[in-house]
């Protein structure tokens, strides 16, 4: 696949005076997808083609994620946890040793297969024992309850998988349903008596909690604190007060930088907040008029980024915090759950 992305000379700009002296010279990518959705995958599935931004990037391969961070973070050495896309383009088994397969090309990234409630226990401890997965991969959209919106944990990842993840010592990436996300009163009852039935699992709660701004994790904070076992990565959030929030909430020992490639964290725009409601601003969404302006976008990636530094900021982080959020912490979960 040839990339299909380019640098222009506002990304640039918020590189070189932004970003470069923020980035530090070790990453691990906390939220990578890797798969192969290229014709012929999907084609033999007898699955339709994948639609919007899956088109544009129908392969998602090492080599492509390579060239994307050469290209976004140059003169970065990047690592990564990596896992599948949740739409059932490939069949689940292929989806997961293509990941296997890539992921093992890099001794310090980790992959995590992906899982659906139909996935037996025995099947996914199988796989874990023979692939080396650090962990797992659950959607939202493959609840057993038919409610993508508003399903319970335990409806899209059943406790007979915790109970895999909980005897190998695994770590689960677990982005929250619910329109109150971390705030719901059902999500903090589970994660409370998940977390306790099984004291193995690390539980990473992606996209800051699902919290693209502060409220949720504000009602949230004094009951997480308390939760063993939470990490957390920010992957394609753009608001400064939510991750302040979030540092303030698990500090600088429990979050994790992550991108969203592909193709989120490679997408020009943003994510933006207005009420209670978050939602993804891009170059072709809108009908702003711009003409006072440079009305060009740069990255999600760059934006969260932008966001992420004005959080740490506040918080008057030194180089030593700040590795540990780009790579530190991920590479202590990692030899944690034991990944390969």
């Amino acid at each position: 696949m040839g990339l299909q992305i380019g640098l222009r000379e506002i990304d640039r700009r918020i590189w070189d005076e932004e970003l470069a002296g923020f980035v530090p010279d070790r990453v691990i990518d906390a939220h990578t997808h890797v798969y192969d959705w290229t014709p012929e995958v999907w084609r033999r599935a007898g699955n339709a083609a994948p639609e919007g931004p899956f088109a544009t990037y129908p392969l998602a391969d090492w080599e492509t994620l390579e060239a994307i961070d050469r290209m976004l973070f140059p003169g970065r050495e990047v690592h990564r946890i990596a896992f599948g896309n949740p739409l059932q383009v490939c069949p689940l088994d292929q989806g997961n040793d293509y990941l296997a397969e890539q992921a093992g090309r890099d001794a310090k990234s980790a992959g995590l297969m992906l899982v659906r409630p139909e996935l037996t226990g025995e099947a996914m401890a199988e796989r874990v024992a023979r692939q080396g997965f650090a962990g797992a991969k659950p959607y939202r959209m493959h609840a057993v309850s038919g409610d993508a919106v508003e399903c319970r944990i335990c409806d899209f990842l059943p406790e007979y998988q915790i109970e895999v993840l909980d005897r190998f010592g695994l770590m689960v990436m677990l982005h929250l349903s619910k329109s109150r996300s971390i705030a719901d009163p059902e999500n903090l009852e589970d994660l409370e008596a998940l977390t306790r039935k099984y004291p193995r699992v690390q539980w990473v709660l992606a996209h800051c909690a699902r919290s693209y701004y502060d409220r949720p994790l504000l009602l949230a904070a004094e009951r997480l604190r308390e939760m063993p076992n939470l990490w957390y990565e920010i992957s394609s959030v753009c608001d400064a007060d939510a991750m302040d929030v979030l540092l303030s909430v698990a500090g600088p020992e429990r979050v994790m930088y992550g991108s969203d490639d592909v193709p989120v964290g490679i997408t020009r725009g943003k994510y933006i907040t207005f009420g209670y409601a978050w939602a993804e601003l891009n170059e072709g969404n809108h009908t702003l008029g711009l003409s006072h302006c440079n009305p060009e976008m740069t990255f999600v990636r760059y934006e969260s980024l932008r966001a992420f530094r004005r959080a740490v900021r506040r918080h008057g982080y030194g180089r030593a915090e700040i590795e540990k959020l780009f790579c530190g912490n991920a590479e202590r979960l990692i030899a944690m759950t034991g990944g390969r």
